[in-house]
């Protein structure tokens, strides 16, 4: 049988929510990669951080379906409607007495994008809704809210406001919490950054502050012990050393406060990086980084934790209707249930390719190794896919994609495999 799995986390769930729901938009490539947002491109599967599963902005941008905007005085508002149904063969993502479905997602969403004198306002939605007719316990449901604003107040200052609520489920398998239904959970993260200095000034600088909050609402006997609260900051040196080309140094702190618990699970993160920044034409851009991460517990007998860790995302258009995409990094993520906490290495490829003006494709692969922290316990996970869409007309969109997934893990009950195969239909205005 072929078969596929998320893995832990939030990420997880929106890697999941994606392979059902996913619609290739090779057509319709994104913009170019920015250092504000390299990070959320760059999250672990595994990290318990909850993670916007849609930027706003960026759908606007590429204008889906490339459809017809509605006016509502200043505001241009994008809807647009997604169903996928297909069938899963492992939906629990156990390891023995497999669970197969078939399942149907429906995505309603809209971007209301509102542009005032350079300045940029952005409110978008998006909901999933997945069902699956013979384990209907796995049910889950997705609602997510988004708020980007974007100002340049010179040619020297700017700055970029990000807001995200979320409800949103971990579905079984997706999180080593052991429950035998999704736990539901609400998250609410803003983050704010200023940048200084010219685009064409020999330096730059962007300072970054983020706070995100956490609480689970059911399966309370487990879940309990995930919430949190999370401060941020970042600061980003960029020296100009060729006229594509950065030097980049960056610091960053994070800090978790767990609610039950605290003198337990309450951590402090560190990270110090060196490497490059380019975006030599349209054909190549990218970041690479490499430096030393720290973690440490507030209560001592957990230790502290220090080692070489690095950040790369790469974007190669040889041709304006075909790019590939390159990232890898080495993370932290919280525990969810067992370890203190995971090291992961996350490598990820991605080939875009437009073969018409209505026939385009994405083929992906990603390999992830989760190193538990405290436990003896090591997961590989495999993850490879292919999405074909074609473009019916200007606003609908059909296509079809098959997503396959594998773990590996020295814990045998942890080894399992899933598939899944859905046929999506998604049209705008």
């Amino acid at each position: 049988m072929f078969k596929i799995k998320p893995v832990s986390g939030l990420i997880a769930l929106a890697l999941a929510m994606s392979a059902i729901s996913s619609i290739s938009y090779a057509d319709e490539q994104p913009k170019a990669v920015t250092s504000t947002d390299l990070l959320d491109k760059l999250s672990s599967p595994n990290s318990t951080k909850p993670k916007p599963s849609f930027d706003a902005k960026e759908f606007a941008d590429t204008g889906r379906q490339s459809p017809s905007p509605i006016e509502a005085g200043p505001f241009f508002i994008y809807p647009t409607l997604g169903i996928s149904v297909g069938r899963d063969s492992n939906v629990a993502r156990t390891s023995s007495n497999e669970i197969a479905s078939t399942a149907t997602l429906i995505s309603p969403s809209f971007v209301a994008d509102l542009l005032n004198n350079g300045d940029r306002y952005v409110f978008g939605y998006k909901g999933k809704f997945l069902r699956y007719a013979d384990s209907k316990d796995n049910n889950t449901d997705s609602n997510e809210l988004q708020f980007q604003a974007e100002n340049t107040y010179s040619a020297r200052l700017s700055s970029l406001i990000l807001g995200n609520l979320l409800y949103a489920e971990d579905a079984q398998g997706t999180t080593d919490s052991g429950s035998s239904t999704p736990d539901k959970y609400r998250s609410l993260s803003l983050k704010g950054l200023v940048g200084y200095g010219a685009a064409e000034a020999t330096g730059r600088i962007e300072l970054e502050a983020g706070i995100q909050n956490k609480r689970y609402s059911n399966n309370q006997s487990v879940t309990r012990f995930f919430d949190q609260d999370s401060l941020s900051a970042a600061a980003r040196f960029f020296y100009r050393v060729a006229p594509k080309t950065s030097l980049v140094f960056e610091g960053r702190a994070q800090n978790f406060d767990y609610v039950v618990n605290p003198e337990l699970q309450n951590s402090k993160e560190y990270r110090l990086y060196t490497g490059l920044k380019w975006d030599m034409d349209d054909s190549f851009m990218g970041s690479v980084k490499v430096g030393m991460l720290n973690k440490k517990y507030d209560l001592d007998t957990k230790g502290e934790f220090t080692k070489f860790s690095y950040e790369a995302l790469l974007r190669f258009t040889p041709l304006s209707y075909s790019s590939v995409e390159l990232s890898a990094m080495r993370t932290p993520s919280e525990s969810t249930g067992s370890g203190n906490f995971l090291l992961d290495d996350v490598l990820n490829a991605q080939w875009n390719h437009s073969w018409s003006s209505y026939l385009s494709s994405r083929a992906y692969l990603t390999y992830v190794n989760s190193d538990y922290s405290g436990i003896s316990r090591t997961d590989d996970t495999y993850i490879t896919g292919l999405a074909v869409d074609y473009k019916l007309t200007r606003w609908l969109k059909t296509g079809a994609e098959l997503r396959y997934e594998k773990r590996n893990s020295n814990i045998t009950l942890q080894d399992y495999q899933r598939n899944l195969f859905m046929v999506n239909l998604s049209g705008s205005l």
